[in-house]
């Protein structure tokens, strides 16, 4: 055999190595991209369960009955009342590839023939198990639906509260809505109304 034909054959041998080389490392490199987006992906699979009591989680007040702060924030509830609104609820999740997650809770108002201003409506959310009032609900100033910001989830609604939540982690509120008593009454019956969601936060 020649020595330009060895010398050929040797760079073939030498250009199909690298050339195998070269396809280990992109299929190397692949498999790490896939496998490090998957991770990604696991780590934005997560999902909030909402659950309440028999109520529902819609809660609904009349103009029958203003009340002061100090007795709203004591309400209990009260199956055959309409004219405040009281929900217990809590939150779990179910999660994979990752420890906690963010979440919103806001509301967003149902329709009603008569509305009443938001400006009277007071919004007072607590843990469920000491009753004490979550951030944003200092306990002498309870905002009103007005003054409560969008919600970033909805800016149809306003927000309730965030906050994160643990794997295996269970958190339980108390929501309590009144008419403030400094709301002039009429022979006018009116009603103001919300509906509560939570969702998952990026």
């Amino acid at each position: 055999m020649s020595t330009d034909k060895r010398k050929k054959g040797a760079n073939s041998t030498l250009f199909i190595g690298i050339g195998l080389i070269l396809l280990a490392l992109c299929s190397f490199t692949g498999c790490l991209f896939l496998y490090f987006h998957g991770q990604d992906s696991a780590t934005k699979n997560a999902a909030i369960i909402f659950s309440y009591s028999n109520q529902s989680s819609s809660l609904m007040v009349d103009s029958s009955m203003p009340i002061t702060d100090a007795v709203g924030k004591k309400l209990d509830f009260n199956s055959n009342q309409t004219k405040y609104g009281y929900s217990e609820f809590s939150l779990s999740a179910n999660m994979e590839g990752t420890d906690s997650v963010k979440y919103e809770i806001y509301a967003i108002p149902v329709g009603v023939a008569a509305e009443l201003p938001s400006n009277y409506i007071k919004v007072y959310l607590t843990d469920l198990e000491d009753d004490k009032p979550l951030d944003g609900y200092d306990g002498n100033n309870v905002p009103t639906y007005y003054d409560l910001r969008v919600a970033t989830s909805n800016p149809a609604g306003k927000k309730i509260y965030s906050g994160i939540l643990n794997k295996d982690e269970v958190e339980t509120f108390r929501l309590r809505m009144w008419l403030m008593d400094t709301y002039p009454i009429t022979t006018e019956i009116r009603s103001f109304g919300i509906s509560l969601y939570v969702k998952v936060k990026d």
